[in-house]
């Protein structure tokens, strides 16, 4: 027993230390199925959650299909409904011209069987003088007998072959119905989006046709790195939803980063598609605030805005650490938008160079001076600053940064500036080194200046017409800041000097006039510090050189085939209007390049087509002209006309072929590539495939500098018209910056310009004498072209009225409205067609034949108080006259047994309305046209006006012309009715009020 013990307490002592061990273990176990029972009944819970959501899901989306086929079904029935009604009522149109027909024919008959009896009983009569009485009675009636004088030809046919349908390819439509797809992620067209004017514009396409895309979810951010943003400096992307076509603008932004990236998806009914690859776009910009530091202590100064401060400065040091001022009753009157510097034409770098403040001592005494808080160094930079209405004395240019703290703006040689002074007496001046310059201008709301350091520019613009203001031409020797300057205290005037800084990012517009004459300006200030300097083609033109041998290839070859150009170019000609002594110092033979070159790498000449008016000419003259000409320059370059036998057609020494052309402009090294289109003047009613004709012609050189040609033929309405630029299948995308030419985006109209032959740039060159009205119709030239087809179709369902009664009406119509827009020219007041008469040109090119009248629409504040002499002069007479200026003016007026009504348009917030008054209760009502109209999908904007043509007259109708006519006469308006009420009527109708009877007699007013 003794020798077992031993070995008995020692698998004791064994049991003891292992049994703690597994306790872990298995508690270790418990813990783990504990949990895996937990993540169980969790997926349990999940799928279940799955399960509940498929069930929901499928009944969601098996009520979509079905309500989606019972759309189809609907739509169907409506169909079918509406195609039956149609056969119907031609069965009974045909049915009832045929039983009136038959029975016209049935008593014509039947009254000729009497005749015939009668006549024949007349042959047995004896007695002569009976006789000859019963034959003269004959002859009458059968003179007068419906036998005679029935048509014999069935006013309808028993065909029905045009109301014969095809659905085969509906059917094949019907069946490849499927589920819709997830969209494919766009792509960016990254050469086509654009970077100017505080705003970006991207341009997107999908890598293949969807037409089931419903809209787009286009995202944005910034970044101050090429790329995409780096993890720490990460920012969330903000989002513009609901998109609906592949281009949208981003504007009012403010440019404080180096750039912004963009990604977009596309979305269908059922899901979004993927994010496309990003993309980067750089915003190059100049932002500065105020510095406080150094500006004077009568202003209270934060980074966007400045004040005066009698109490001497109290509560600066509280600004300048950027805390509010509560207790200000005229905070914000220095407000800095920083928004500049979309990169100048140099392409230069435009870097941020902060200025120390504190640096420098405070201003003091009568200089009320702040400066901005960013040196320029280097560059060409752009802002703008507007005024508000009760600051009366103000200044704005550059200066040095260590000016005096005395000096104020414009008395030293180290600051430059323009000087307005509103307290007593005006005054307007452009100020340098105690020197002052009167400006003989207005001052505008908002002044735009321009710093080109290292070309020495500073210059002063209207910022809203583009006028030169004033130009200085220095030598700047270091960095220049930004300086504002007030007028300080006045005697006797309790008034807070208020000035608005808005930043803004440089006006590309703006800023290729300026390079335009940088060179001339840097020459004439060059030429009166140094005496005359001499010019040479290399030493002047430099990176101009290639531009300016361009144009004038360009010209060579235009002479050489004579064809008719003449310079249209925007930029050009708006420099044009604002320095006439640039256009005399142009007319050097001497090469220069002033005008004719453009950072923008194009320039633009329109071409005149030669007149074409409806006239097609013989069949035969059409054949021969072909077989002798071939593919003819006249038709590639110029449309033809057919006068007679003859076709009158330029001709390009000794040869008329396309061929010609192309190879004398690759003989100058030029690429050639021509637009054509469809001519609008020859699509009908009878003919809707009109004829081809050249519509744009660009010619390229070195790869990337353009000449755009724009051809414009003239219409009926002795106006110019051009079609828009329109790229078809096989033309090369890349060949011209497409979006960014100046014409072409829509179809154009403008007067035929008087055209004058001048020297621009040492090279001959034609332009309009006016150009300045050239650029104020280029400003609304938009031209919409009638519906034809729509128009052919209408007349098939609704045949057009050939009675004489119609015909008469439409020519009475059409003489007034040509009366009516004569007057109206006359007194420059635009005006537009409306009511019926748009209607008419909208639905069916023409004037309605069962209306009464022809009506016009003006806004009230082109309104003139001579209008209704001017007509009465005319020989239109006012017929009655309702309403008042203020509130629903209506003028109508009398002609040849067709009244012309004048509504004019008063606009109210969001809205536009034209009143209506009924004579005998004095009611008035209004017509109201939303600028808005808000639905699930998209935005209407207020419409603006286009040109178009009817009756051969150019006229104008709201460019937004679908929206225009269904709100005054609902969906329905392709339906004709012949019952219109005005007052019941149209959807848009509205009572609104009635006249006191006080006014009656000034507002109702009845001749």
């Amino acid at each position: 027993m003794d020798d077992v013990a031993p070995c008995q307490h020692f698998v004791v002592q064994k049991l003891n230390q292992v049994e703690p061990s597994a306790e872990e273990a298995l508690q270790r176990i418990i813990t783990t199925l504990a949990n895996k029972n937990e993540e169980l009944h969790n997926f349990i819970e999940t799928l279940n959650h799955l399960l509940a959501g498929v069930q929901v899901n499928s009944s969601r989306v098996v009520s979509d299909l079905e309500e989606e086929f019972d759309t189809l079904f609907s739509i169907l029935e409506e169909a079918k409904e509406s195609m039956t009604n149609t056969i119907k009522q031609e069965q009974a149109r045909k049915s009832h011209e045929l039983q009136n027909q038959m029975l016209q024919s049935t008593n014509a008959l039947e009254s000729s069987e009497e005749l015939l009896e009668f006549a024949t009983h007349a042959l047995d009569i004896k007695d002569q003088e009976a006789f000859t009485k019963a034959a003269k009675q004959i002859k009458d009636r059968v003179t007068m007998a419906p036998a005679f004088r029935l048509t014999m030809k069935p006013k309808a046919t028993d065909t029905m072959s045009h109301l014969m349908v095809d659905f085969s390819q509906e059917r094949q439509l019907l069946q490849g119905l499927r589920f819709l797809p997830v969209p494919r992620a766009p792509e960016f067209e990254v050469q086509d989006c654009l970077v100017v004017d505080n705003a970006v514009t991207v341009v997107w396409r999908m890598p293949a046709e969807d037409s089931k895309i419903d809209h787009y979810i286009l995202e944005y951010r910034k970044a101050n790195h090429e790329g995409l943003p780096r993890v720490q400096d990460e920012r969330c992307w903000e989002i513009v939803d609901n998109i609906k076509t592949t281009e949208y603008t981003l504007t009012g932004l403010k440019f404080d980063s180096k750039f912004m990236n963009f990604r977009v998806r596309a979305c269908n009914k059922a899901a979004a598609g993927d994010y496309s690859d990003p993309v980067t776009l750089e915003t190059k910009a100049f932002n500065f605030g105020f510095d406080p530091s150094s500006s004077h202590l009568n202003l209270k100064v934060e980074e966007n805005s400045v004040e005066w401060d009698p109490q001497g400065g109290k509560g600066l040091d509280s600004k300048v650490k950027g805390k509010e001022n509560k207790g200000s009753a005229h905070l914000t009157n220095l407000k800095n938008m920083t928004r500049s510097g979309t990169p100048s034409p140099k392409r230069g770098s435009t870097p941020r160079s902060p200025a120390p403040r504190g640096g420098r001592d405070r201003f003091t005494g009568e200089s009320y001076t702040v400066l901005g808080d960013t040196s320029i160094d280097s560059g060409q930079h752009y802002w703008e600053v507007e005024a508000l209405k009760d600051c009366k004395s103000y200044s704005m240019g550059v200066a040095y940064r260590n000016m005096g703290k005395f000096d104020q703006l414009g008395k030293t040689n180290s600051t430059w500036c323009i000087h307005v002074n509103n307290w007593l007496q005006s005054s307007f001046a452009a100020k340098h080194n105690n020197k002052a310059k009167s400006l003989e201008v207005a001052v505008p709301e908002r002044i735009g200046v321009y710093c080109d350091l290292d070309g020495g520019l500073l210059s002063f613009y209207n910022a809203d017409s583009k006028q030169l203001l004033h130009m200085f031409k220095t030598k700047f020797s270091q960095p220049v800041v930004p300086a504002f300057m007030t007028g300080g205290p006045m005697p006797r005037l309790n008034r807070t000097v208020v000035l608005a800084l808005l930043i803004a990012t440089s006006s590309i517009f703006l800023l290729f006039q300026l390079y335009y004459y940088r060179q001339y300006v840097s020459k004439w200030a060059d030429s009166l510090q140094h005496g005359p300097l001499a010019l040479s083609s290399k030493g002047y033109l430099a990176g101009k050189e290639a531009q300016w041998h361009l144009v004038k290839r360009f010209l060579g070859l235009a002479r050489k085939f004579s064809l008719p150009v003449f310079l249209v170019d925007t930029v050009t000609l708006s420099l044009l209007t604002q320095e006439a002594e640039l256009l005399k110092d142009s007319q050097l033979k001497e090469p220069q390049c002033t005008f004719l070159c453009t950072h923008r790498h194009f320039i633009t000449f329109g071409l005149l087509g030669n007149v074409w008016k409806y006239d097609h000419g013989p069949k035969g003259a059409q054949d021969s002209f072909t077989k002798r000409a071939g593919t003819s320059i006249c038709e590639s370059i110029l449309v033809y006309a057919f006068m007679g036998e003859y076709c009158h057609r330029y001709r390009y020494a000794g040869t008329t072929s396309q061929a010609a052309l192309q190879d004398a402009a690759e003989e100058r090294g030029l690429e050639l590539l021509e637009l054509r289109g469809k001519d609008p003047r020859l699509v009908g009613m009878d003919d809707l495939t009109g004829s081809e004709i050249p519509l744009h012609l660009l010619i390229r050189s070195d790869g990337h500098l353009l000449v755009h040609v724009v051809v414009l033929y003239e219409r009926s309405g002795n106006y110019l018209w051009h079609g828009p630029l329109r790229l078809t299948p096989g033309i090369d995308h890349n060949f011209a910056p497409f979006r960014k030419l100046d014409f072409g985006r829509y179809a154009g109209a403008y007067d035929r310009p008087e055209l004058i032959l001048t020297t621009l740039d040492g090279l001959d060159v034609r332009l309009p004498k006016n150009f300045s009205h050239f650029l104020t119709e280029h400003s609304s030239s938009r031209f919409l072209e009638c519906r034809y087809r729509e128009a052919a179709a209408f007349y098939q369902l609704y045949p057009d009225d050939p009675s004489p009664e119609a015909m008469d009406f439409r020519m009475k119509a059409k003489s007034l409205l040509h009366l009516a827009a004569r007057v109206l020219t006359e007194l420059q007041v635009p005006f537009w067609l409306s009511s019926g008469t748009c209607l008419g040109w909208f639905r069916q090119c023409n004037i309605i034949p069962y209306s009464k009248d022809v009506d016009l629409g003006i806004w009230i504040k082109d309104y003139r108080h001579d209008l209704t002499q001017a007509f009465q002069r005319a020989g239109l007479p006012l017929k009655h006259k309702f309403g008042k200026i203020e509130d629903s003016l209506e003028l109508s007026f009398q002609g040849l047994d067709v009244k012309l009504d004048i509504f004019f348009f008063y606009e109210d917030g969001d809205i536009v309305w034209n009143g209506g008054t009924q004579a005998k209760s004095g009611k008035k009502f209004k017509q109201v046209f939303y600028y808005a109209v808000i639905s699930c999908m998209y935005v209407f904007p207020r419409f603006s006006l286009c040109w178009t043509e009817l009756v051969d007259l150019r006229l104008r109708v709201p460019c937004e012309t679908l929206d225009y006519v269904v709100a005054n006469y609902g969906t329905e308006w392709n339906v004709p009715v012949k019952t219109w009420d005005w007052k019941s009527s149209p959807p848009n109708v509205q009572e609104n009020g009635v006249w006191p009877i006080r006014e009656r007699d000034d507002v109702i007013q009845v001749y």
